[in-house]
Order: structure tokens, then C-alpha cells, then sequence
């Protein structure tokens, strides 16, 4: 999906929805970096569609100061709040796929979930750095040393060298640039 493709997906949103929504997004990014540091994954899915309803219901309740959007008019709530969602998670594949790479040295980085957190960064250094020189066999055994020491617990012998035939490949397409 191209940029004009994604702020195009923006038009069907009013204002007021797309205004939640980016505080939405915010919300969502600033959960799941402290409280919600430890749930899976699949939580952050739903989580803006979540917090968009909720979050929208009270500006529409705060809005016509009743609870008509809750009672009466529960239809028109739904769709503004899903419409937060949906807005919310356009606005972070944008920051994820335009901005944030921008900013971030180690390409390798995103490729690391299988290392700690706390040690993702020095472990992503350690491959990018280490393998700049390498031809491909010499990357393959470097990485697969490497990774098999950062990766906790420990990696299965076919985890590790899916692992490493990912990160090899990724590196490659690196060098060809």
C-alpha cells in the first residue's frame, strides 16, 4: 500500500473521529510500552477498536450531555467508534511504515523478537556490525554463533536456522542496495 493509498483510507473519517483516533493511537503506544508491556500481542490487535468505542461513546455522551448515544442511538456510536479504530491503526501503519524506519540505525532491528528486550539493540548491533564484511557462508556461520548466544531461552536448531536464513537473506538485500 502505497502513502496516497493510506492517507486516501483517511478521507472517510470526520474530523472529530480522526482527532480520537490519533489520541487513540497514542494511547495505544504509550500501553503498550509501560502497563501493558507483558500481554501478548494479539491484545494490541484489538486494543484501538476497543478504546476508540469506549473512548468515542464518552465524547458523543460528553457531546449531547445524555446518554443517547449509549441507549438510543447505539448504532451511530459503533460506527464512530470502529471508525476510531480503524483510523487509529491507519495512523500507526503510517508511522511504522514512512516515519519510524527513518529514525531507527539498525535495519535489522525489527527482526530480533526472538531476543530479549533488553538485549535486542546490543544483539542487532552485534549481527549488522559483524557481518558488514561478509561474504554469505561466513555470514551464515557468524550469525548462527551470534544469535545462538543473545536468544533466551535458548532456540530450537530449526528456530535458529530459520532464524539466521532470514536475517541472511534480509542482510544480502541490504548489501545489493
Amino acid at each position: 500500500m502505497s502513502f496516497v493509498q493510506l492517507v486516501s483510507a483517511f478521507r472517510l473519517y470526520r474530523a472529530d473521529v480522526l482527532l480520537i483516533a490519533l489520541g487513540v493511537m497514542l494511547a495505544t503506544s504509550l500501553l503498550k510500552k509501560t502497563v501493558m508491556k507483558t500481554c501478548q500481542k494479539k491484545v494490541f490487535i484489538f486494543l484501538p477498536f476497543g478504546l476508540g468505542l469506549a473512548i468515542y461513546a464518552v465524547y458523543r455522551m460528553a457531546v449531547t450531555a445524555s446518554f443517547a448515544p449509549i441507549l438510543g442511538e447505539i448504532l451511530q456510536t459503533l460506527e464512530g467508534g470502529f471508525g476510531c479504530g480503524c483510523a487509529a491503526t491507519l495512523y500507526y501503519v503510517v508511522y511504522e511504515q514512512f516515519f519510524r524506519g527513518k529514525f531507527k540505525a539498525n535495519p535489522l532491528l525489527p527482526l530480533m523478537e526472538f531476543v530479549p528486550e533488553a538485549r535486542r539493540e546490543e544483539a542487532a548491533k552485534a549481527l549488522y556490525e559483524g557481518a558488514k564484511e561478509l561474504g554469505e557462508e561466513e555470514m551464515r556461520k557468524y550469525f548462527l554463533k551470534t544469535l545462538n548466544t543473545f536468544a533466551d531461552p535458548p532456540m530450537s536448531e530449526e528456530e535458529l536456522h530459520a532464524a539466521t536464513e532470514l536475517l541472511v537473506e534480509y542482510m544480502l538485500t541490504l548489501q545489493k542496495k
